[in-house]
């Protein structure tokens, strides 16, 4: 009730033009009412068609064209809208917010002269804000009207004297005209007005672009004196040094820099980054440490520290040393998903499965939706014989994968294996059933399945199938060849079973698994006395056959 009367008692005043019929005012007051209560909804489309309507009825009304403007540039149809502003700013040349919102919009739209020329109107004519001084310096500036903008900005001087924002502004522009020289007597303006470390700086900065080094030189010192801490002034001349070839004073002044307190984090990270490269040999590399070291040092409590000492460690393969400092990043950042990635990285090539297990825990409290982690912590479980919990894990994470059928499947893998060393052989099929419907091709679980079921003595058509199938899709693998010889060992085709493992073998002469398969099908085939060579040669290499002690102490094959 509220809203609708301000609207009604508004428009009388900004609505209407005075020069309709009773009727006419009323039927316009009908469709402005309905546009504004549009508008103030956030419907913008419904709101933009009704003051459309609203004009036909009232070709006067500059506040109507002013409206549709506005939408218009809420919609993002810049042109649009400048069209709209400019007939209300002609309608009614002297309302001020018919004015600024044009003006905006020529700037919007990349049109600085035209939106200039109107904020020097406005100060001349309606209103004389400085603000609508600096608006046309700065917009003949963007239309490189470098001179329109100076004279400005010295109009801007005699009016309110020698401002820092102004002097800095009028640097700008003789600095993107090419006057070198103009900007260094701003600059040296500034500096005697206002007296500050970074304006000696900038001071400095130019004379170095002009080739005055001695100069720029000298200033950067005496920054240095007055504040030895100073990174930017320590990482121009280091620069400078660079680019003479003196690179161990360059590297002086690098140090400086990285240590200091003043310079942000974000620039000497951008420094830094240059050094962690895998190419990087020699002294780079150690240098590279040293920064890094010295980083870390001034910025206490930044995990981007930690993150760069742990990146160049983790290339130079020192996997624990790069775990601790994820590990310490991570105290800072913990929600940073890279470094978790990157611990849990650590902790596989360590083939450290009990920081794996840990490591994956805190990991999935900061990202309890990430399957990755899901399958990390999975995979730890089951090397640890805690294959309810790899279980568990599998499958929650099998819940999160989101279109990536091969990550299901590697989860329903580790879920699968995990089942039947936990002698659930129904739930062993179950999964891997899953898998197989997710993608049939899959060489791994069809091998893995088929390989179950031989251990069960079931199925073993359908396992002799999945393994060829694994087989075609990979033939050089070792276990699937070892898989296949023992299905047609368990199908009592110790011939053609001999064959396949003997394949095998040439692959991966060293597993004990396969020379324990071997030893049995040589006994098979009558062969006991080499039988039982192979049986200790898979105890030497660490077989896990559960009768292989008895078959080498009673000189038989024990099922």
């Amino acid at each position: 009730m509220l809203l609708m009367g301000l609207l009604l008692s508004g428009l009388s005043t900004f609505a209407q033009t005075g020069n309709l019929t009773e009727e006419q005012r009323m039927a316009f007051d009908k469709v402005y009412f309905r546009a504004m209560k549009e508008k103030m909804q956030g419907n913008l489309n419904e709101a933009d068609l009704a003051f459309r309507e609203a004009i036909i009825l009232d070709k006067e009304n500059a506040n109507v064209f002013y409206q549709i403007a506005e939408i218009n540039y809420l919609k993002k149809n810049v042109k649009e809208a400048v069209r709209f502003a400019q007939v209300a700013v002609q309608l009614n040349p002297k309302n001020i917010w018919y004015n600024n919102l044009l003006a905006d919009l020529f700037k919007s739209n990349r049109e600085y002269e035209k939106s200039a020329n109107l904020y020097l109107q406005m100060y001349d004519n309606l209103k004389p804000e400085l603000n609508y001084l600096y608006e046309a310096a700065s917009n003949f500036f963007y239309a490189g009207k470098y001179k329109k903008s100076i004279k400005i900005l010295d109009k801007v001087e005699k009016l309110i004297g020698p401002k820092e924002e102004v002097i800095i502004k009028k640097e700008q522009v003789f600095l993107q005209s090419n006057k070198i020289n103009k900007a260094i007597k701003e600059v040296e303006r500034l500096n005697k007005l206002y007296p500050d470390i970074k304006y000696k700086g900038m001071l400095a900065d130019l004379y170095l672009s002009k080739k005055d080094d001695k100069k720029a030189i000298a200033i950067y010192n005496e920054i240095l004196k007055e504040d030895p801490n100073n990174g930017y002034a320590s990482i121009a001349l280091c620069d400078y040094y660079k680019s003479q070839g003196k690179h161990d004073l360059a590297y002086t002044y690098l140090k400086k820099a990285i240590g200091s307190q003043d310079m942000e984090a974000k620039f000497k990270i951008q420094i830094l980054v240059s050094f962690i490269t895998p190419i990087a040999e020699g002294e780079k590399r150690k240098q590279a440490y040293e920064l890094i070291d010295i980083f870390k040092q001034a910025n206490k409590g930044e995990a981007s520290a930690s993150m760069l000492k742990a990146d160049l460690l983790l290339q130079d393969k020192k996997y624990a040393e790069a775990r601790e400092e994820y590990l310490l990043a991570a105290k800072f950042e913990g929600g940073n998903y890279q470094v978790w990635q990157q611990i849990l990285y650590c902790d596989q090539e360590l083939s450290n499965n009990e920081f794996l297990l840990a490591d994956c825990e805190e990991a999935l409290s900061n990202f309890p939706t990430e399957p990755l982690f899901y399958n990390s912590k999975a995979y730890a479980c089951l090397q640890f014989k805690k294959y309810d919990m790899a279980i568990d894990a599998a499958l929650k994470g099998v819940e999160f994968v989101v279109e990536n059928d091969e990550l299901k499947i590697q989860l329903l893998s580790i879920a699968g294996d995990a089942a039947h060393y936990a002698k659930k052989p129904h739930l062993v099929d179950s999964i891997y059933e899953q898998a197989l419907l997710l993608n049939p091709e899959n060489a791994y679980a069809l091998n893995n399945y088929a390989y179950f079921l031989s251990l069960r003595k079931e199925n073993l058509d359908k396992a002799d199938s999945m393994s060829f199938l694994s087989l075609q899709i990979e033939p050089n693998s070792a276990s699937y060849l070892d898989t296949y010889g023992w299905i047609l060992y368990q199908k009592k085709e110790y011939e053609k079973a001999k064959s396949y493992i003997e394949q095998s073998l040439k692959l991966s002469p060293n597993s004990g698994e396969v020379l324990e398969h071997y030893g049995d099908i040589l006994y098979k085939l009558g062969e006991k006395e080499e039988a039982i060579k192979y049986w200790n040669k898979a105890k030497t290499n660490n077989s896990t056959g559960e009768f292989l002690d008895e078959k080498i102490k009673q000189g038989k094959l024990v099922e």
